[in-house]
């Protein structure tokens, strides 16, 4: 009995020992993974094009800034004539509203116009009517051959013709303004291209329906055949910025391709940054100036507008 007992304390002691040194092997594990060098970055930083200069964000748009084009009003989409990456004039149509409500008052219009021309005719008519009987009874020579009263009530007549007349053209007038205001508005249900440029986003198509939210654009249109990039300046920077600077844009992830920028305008206004998400309503605590670049798409690759960019600006 004594020497099972003496085995077991020499086990318990034992497997003591060996749950102390399992839980260091564990414990040099975690540290040596927590300690793992980094790899290198997949591809390395651009190279500094000057020796002294501005190193910001930037984020590529169209040419003059895109267009975010909203339908005027809700209702069903009856045509869209575009594709995207198409390329259009000014006035040229990009997606037409049902407005078979319009034709139907367009219809109402021309009836009213119609018989305001019809009632100008009977006016006339009437008119005449007076008017020679006016004028048999004013050419009487002897006045004594008719009484006073008739001639002045015919008199009297001849005016309220006259009267009708300007009221019936009067509202043959207001009729023809009603139509023209009627057609004027079936004008509205057709979205043109406010100017030349391309299709980059299309967010409808026919028999959908379409929103006025200006968050959930119809249509996002813009000039690409030349670009320009919206950077970010730290308003800590912002002094140091002035017109005429150069600078070199890297498109995020290309070191070896920079695109040569021409500084357009500064916007005097410094703007909460939103980390080139587009969100008006993220929230951080930097906020940046905002210097507008143009630049010729390159040839060597294609530029992207939405994609966001390295720039370096000269100081």
């Amino acid at each position: 009995m004594r020497i099972l007992l003496t085995i077991l304390r020499y086990l318990t002691f034992i497997v003591a020992i060996l749950g102390v040194y399992g839980i260091f092997r564990v414990s040099n594990t975690i540290k040596s993974a927590d300690s793992r060098i980094p790899l290198a970055p997949p591809q390395p930083p651009p190279a500094r094009p000057y020796d002294h200069m501005i190193a910001a964000n930037g984020i590529i748009e169209s040419f003059e800034e895109n267009v975010i084009i909203s339908a005027p009003m809700a209702g069903m989409v009856a045509e869209v004539p575009v594709k995207i990456g198409q390329s259009l004039r000014k006035g040229e149509v990009l997606f037409v509203i049902d407005h078979r409500d319009i034709e139907a008052q367009l219809l109402i219009a021309d009836a009213q116009v119609l018989r305001a021309r019809a009632a100008i005719k009977v006016a006339e008519a009437q008119r005449g009517s007076a008017q020679s009987l006016f004028d048999r009874l004013d050419t009487v020579d002897d006045k004594r051959a008719i009484i006073e009263q008739e001639w002045q009530a015919a008199k009297d007549q001849l005016h309220v013709a006259d009267a009708q007349i300007a009221s019936a053209q009067a509202e043959f007038e207001a009729a023809e303004a009603n139509k023209r205001s009627i057609a004027l508005l079936k004008t509205r249900y057709t979205v043109t291209a406010p100017r030349d440029g391309t299709v980059l986003q299309l967010n409808i198509r026919a028999g959908e329906w379409a929103s006025t939210d200006p968050k959930n654009p119809a249509l996002l249109f813009g000039r690409i055949d030349r670009l320009q990039a919206r950077v970010d300046v730290d308003e800590q920077n912002a002094m140091r910025i002035r017109e005429g600077q150069k600078a070199v844009a890297h498109i995020k992830g290309d070191r070896d391709q920079p695109i040569e920028l021409k500084l357009e305008y500064i916007e005097p206004f410094v703007v909460p940054k939103t980390s080139l998400t587009g969100s008006s309503t993220e929230r951080v605590d930097t906020r940046v100036l905002q210097v507008i670049f143009s630049f010729a798409p390159p040839k060597a690759f294609r530029a992207y507008v939405g994609q966001q960019i390295d720039v370096f600006i000269e100081e």
